[in-house]
């Protein structure tokens, strides 16, 4: 048994206080009825009145308001228990935060498009245990697996290009993270596993593709994400005061940075799962949930739930 909103119940509090505020006006009353004249003459002129049906009436009216209450609050009672098996998936997500991430040629920049995909995806694996791994230069767990979605999001609205001192794209090294991250962290078998990576992959980075095989050996599927375009676009120089002009190499020339298609599809390949590019939207979000429910997920742990009915309308 229990009650749906069990904060209405407060308003109980009520009652206890009214029936005081009730029998304070009636012996105020009583106190001044004699000054007003001789008793028995009052009496007689008052011949309607009854302090007792007036008592009646409090009381029925509080006993109302107790009802009332008692039905917002909504009691639930279990009608039966079942056993269930709690079916989920271990996702680990590889964010990029190097600063490459700043550049525009999606709108208004990757990182920003990024960490809405981030949040889509997170929203839409509900009741899988997610973790975060951050990574420019070198990488490092920003969350580690956990089912709270509500978690999770405030991570993701930290993510910043300056939280990274090194700056590069470290593929591998984020997978060996997340691989750590599955080992400390998790408690269900590789086939249940999958890291999804969000990157503009421009990395000439050699132990990514090592480290991909590494995972796939363990059965954990590698779903990519790529951010930007083949095109390109120079990356912003942002300080304090705000932009102020862009990345340039040491010959003085604007750097473009290019979105890496052919190694992220690489790395999905080797991982037994599929690249997507950011700009195709919301499907992309459909297709890393039906890559994650796609997981096997026979290794859950068994629980006991309660079907409970509402039984708001008795007090009505």
């Amino acid at each position: 048994m229990q009650w749906e909103t069990p904060t209405y119940l407060w308003l109980l509090s009520l009652v206890p206080a009214l029936l005081l505020l009730f029998w304070l006006g009636m012996w105020q009353r009583r106190r001044k009825l004699p000054q007003l004249g001789d008793e028995s003459l009052l009496q007689e002129l008052m011949g309607g009145y009854s302090t007792t049906r007036r008592w009646i009436k409090a009381l029925l009216g509080l006993f109302a308001l107790a009802c009332f209450v008692l039905a917002l609050a909504n009691l639930r009672m279990g009608s039966k228990r079942e056993k269930a098996i709690a079916k989920s998936s271990e996702v680990i997500i590889c964010f990029d935060v190097s600063s490459s991430m700043q550049a525009t040629d999606v709108n208004p920049d990757r990182l920003t498009r990024a960490r809405i995909l981030a949040a889509d995806i997170i929203q839409s694996l509900a009741g899988n245990k997610v973790g975060l791994v951050v990574f420019a230069g070198n990488s490092y767990v920003q969350m580690p697996l956990t089912v709270d979605t509500k978690a999770a999001m405030m991570y993701l609205n930290t993510l910043s290009t300056d939280m990274m001192n090194n700056q590069g794209t470290a593929i591998g090294d984020a997978l060996e993270t997340a691989r750590i991250a599955f080992e400390q962290g998790g408690e269900l078998e590789g086939k249940s596993r999958a890291v999804v990576i969000i990157t503009d992959g421009e990395t000439h980075d050699d132990a990514a593709r090592n480290a991909a095989e590494e995972l796939a050996a363990q059965n954990i599927k590698i779903i990519t994400i790529g951010v930007g375009t083949p095109k390109g676009a120079p990356i912003p120089v942002v300080s304090r005061r705000g932009f102020s002009d862009y990345k340039k190499d040491q010959a003085g020339n604007i750097v473009l940075s290019k979105l890496n298609e052919s190694m992220l599809k690489e790395l999905a390949d080797v991982g037994n799962g599929r690249y997507m590019n950011l700009n195709e939207g919301k499907s992309v979000v459909r297709k890393v949930k039906e890559d994650v429910e796609g997981l096997d997920k026979t290794s859950g742990q068994e629980y006991t739930y309660a079907e409970y009915k509402n039984h708001f309308q008795i007090f009505l």
